[in-house]
């Protein structure tokens, strides 16, 4: 599952909700973090025999520096955000958050950004 709650991109996302005009608007909209890795061992340990838990980065190479980064995450994580404010808004929203990923990541020569994406996995046996 992801595990990229605190990566730059959305915990910037989730800064830039709660700080501005659209700050009440985007209150019950943002999605709360997942749990950690121990969390879910503690979950599972008292129905398991035997649990494996894992943590991989894969780094995505995303063209277009910081607006090819907004536009990935408006697939997923900004969506529900993006539906929630008026047209006006979403364009305001998308600059600011826009200005800060530009912060929040290299661009490289080239023009693109390794976006680190976490996840974790998790074998379970009963």
């Amino acid at each position: 599952m992801p595990d990229n709650a605190e990566e730059p991109a959305l915990r910037l996302m989730r800064e830039v909700a709660s700080d501005g005009p659209w700050a009440a608007k985007l209150t019950n909209v943002l999605r709360p973090a997942r749990q950690d890795a121990l969390w879910y061992y503690e979950l599972m340990k008292p129905l398991c025999r035997h649990i494996d838990l894992w943590r991989t980065t894969y780094f995505h190479v995303i063209a277009g520096g910081a607006a090819g980064v907004v536009e990935w995450f408006k697939g997923s994580a900004l969506r529900p955000l993006l539906d929630a404010l008026d047209e006006g808004e979403r364009t305001a929203f998308l600059t600011r958050y826009q200005a800060e990923v530009g912060k929040g990541y290299r661009t490289m020569p080239d023009g693109t950004v390794l976006l680190p994406f976490p996840r974790l996995f998790i074998v379970a046996t009963r």
